[in-house]
């Protein structure tokens, strides 16, 4: 049992090794491929806390990293509060919101509450693009808000290059995952569990439904709103129509369907599968027959789903267990050491 766990550890620390080192060799492009492959896995990790612990589906989810993005942007621009700073007032006010918006939502069943997401995610979106100013504030409608150019200061979170965007977004995704992990082991997690594979019992051995999911909203909300700071950051501009738009909603949720809803690593794996395929799709078949990419893009998503219903979190765990094994086989082991490990 010790052993298995060791060997378990080592494994965790080559692939944390691997994270840290990949990007160093590679160019511009490739880094920015990496940093939105963080992004969306971090952004979807976060989704997954509510809607794959559950088994709801938000389609709306990016309203609330817009909502983040955009009163961090809004502190700098107007009382130039660093966005470290603001970074938190954002997941703080936007995990409230996150309470009083899904109070009334988690009280709709089945695809209700999915057409209430997507109704949230337009209202925002319409209402940010046809109106300049919330509260006496100048928000700039759809026009959006640009960031000023400071240059490399890490307090401002502007950096000349690309390596520190990627290394905080690693350091955001580590630890969504590490809190995933602990609500999954958690007393909060088996409450969610039981919720999602039959309300009705869960309900009538008294676990009240409301208030374990606005638990889990106010925890994904907090979070998502630290990759909407991100993105105004890391573009130096935050709009309505890229962060309140259906497209990065679905986005989202997509990679963690894919990857494999209610998992604590399907996130990621959706998101090392679809955003450098979209992003190749994109440069290489873009350019040859407009909407070519979207439809190749479309058909490998739907093989997945058909082939993989659950996403492809099983088996790439089960290729991980394979490699392992292989790789402790092959490894020279001296008789000693084989007999103390088999006493």
């Amino acid at each position: 049992m010790k052993e298995n766990f060791l060997k378990g550890r080592l494994f965790a620390f080559l692939g944390l090794a691997l994270l840290l080192v990949i990007p160093l060799p590679m160019g511009s492009y490739e880094q920015d491929i990496l940093i939105m492959v963080l992004f969306y896995a971090f952004a979807s990790t976060a989704w997954n806390i509510i809607c794959g612990f559950v088994g709801t589906l938000s389609l709306g989810h990016a309203v609330y990293l817009g909502i983040g993005g955009y009163i961090s942007t809004l502190l700098l621009l107007n009382l130039q509060l660093s966005p470290w700073v603001g970074m938190f007032v954002g997941a703080a006010i936007t995990s409230v919101i996150g309470i009083l918006i899904g109070f009334p939502c988690f009280r709709l069943k089945g695809p209700y509450f999915t057409l209430a997401s997507i109704a949230l995610g337009n209202i925002v979106l319409i209402w940010v693009q046809n109106n300049e100013y919330l509260f006496g504030i100048d928000i700039k409608g759809a026009m959006g808000l640009l960031l000023p150019q400071t240059g490399n200061q890490a307090v401002a979170f502007e950096f000349a290059g690309k390596l520190p965007y990627y290394y905080i977004m690693l350091v955001f995704l580590l630890v969504v995952i590490l809190v995933s992990r602990l609500i999954s082991r958690n007393r909060l997690g088996y409450y969610l569990v039981a919720i999602r594979s039959d309300p009705d019992a869960a309900e009538s051995l008294g676990i009240p439904l409301v208030r374990y999911k606005l638990i889990a909203m106010a925890i994904s909300t907090f979070f998502i709103s630290f990759a909407g700071t991100f993105y105004a950051q890391y573009y130096r501009y935050i709009g309505p129509d890229r962060v309140f738009g259906n497209d990065l909603s679905v986005q989202i949720a997509l990679i963690a369907l894919i990857g494999g809803q209610g998992t604590i690593l399907g996130p990621l794996f959706g998101a090392i599968l679809l955003v450098p395929l979209s992003s190749f799709l994109s440069e290489y078949f873009g350019g040859t027959l407009p909407g070519l990419h979207l439809f190749i893009y479309g058909v490998v998503m739907m093989l997945v789903v058909f082939y993989m219903p659950n996403g492809i979190h099983d088996y790439v765990m089960r290729f991980f267990r394979w490699a392992e094994g292989a790789f402790w086989k092959r490894l020279p082991v001296s008789k000693a050491a084989a007999g103390k490990a088999e006493s």
